[in-house]
């Protein structure tokens, strides 16, 4: 076995896509039931309003909705759940496992993964961060209960974005008025 295809089944992607692909269509249900919650808690902790101007582009054209729908794919989808998942969960989960347990490791690997998140999209402003570190708790525990199948995460990611960049080019999301051309 070579060195790339050891990290890659480490990461989580030598699991089955099929199965991945299964649990990432089950549990966008719950994401996206969740996402609202996740909305309410944040304006009650943050007052900011979302910096969210880097996605203008996705109201302006079909083309540019679809070239950001990708973008997101591979950024989001991909190497954020790489990063997110299939490194940092993991590598917290497995140094903390001996002290307290495997449950245990899982839930600080989740959580140092949502902080990480939360770090990594501050450029959106803390409200719609903190949207996101919750979002990043519900896409943990689809890749701890998928038993580590990245490609869960990934699907499920993906497919999550897709829905919300449609929504914010189209209007249909509370957020698309904080895109950075009216007044917020």
């Amino acid at each position: 076995m070579t060195a790339l295809r050891h990290l890659a089944d480490l990461a989580g992607l030598g699991a089955p896509p099929f199965t991945g692909a299964v649990f990432a269509v089950l549990w966008l249900a719950p994401m996206l039931a969740c996402s609202p919650l996740a909305d309410w808690l944040a304006r009650r902790v943050f007052t900011d309003t979302p910096r969210l101007g880097a996605f203008r582009g996705l109201k302006e054209s079909h083309a540019r909705l679809i070239v950001g729908i990708a973008i997101a794919w591979v950024l989001g989808g991909f190497i954020e759940e790489l990063l997110l998942r299939g490194v940092a969960l993991q590598a917290v989960a497995f140094v903390t496992r001996p002290a307290v347990g495997v449950a245990g490791g899982e839930t600080l690997g989740i959580l140092a993964a949502a902080a990480l998140a939360y770090v990594l999209h501050l450029y959106q402003g803390r409200r719609a961060a903190f949207i996101v570190s919750q979002l990043s708790v519900l896409f943990g525990l689809l890749f701890v209960i998928s038993g580590n199948n990245l490609w869960a995460a990934i699907l499920c990611h993906g497919l999550y974005d897709t829905i919300a960049f449609i929504r914010f080019a189209t209007g249909k999301s509370r957020y698309s008025k904080f895109d950075g051309s009216s007044a917020e």
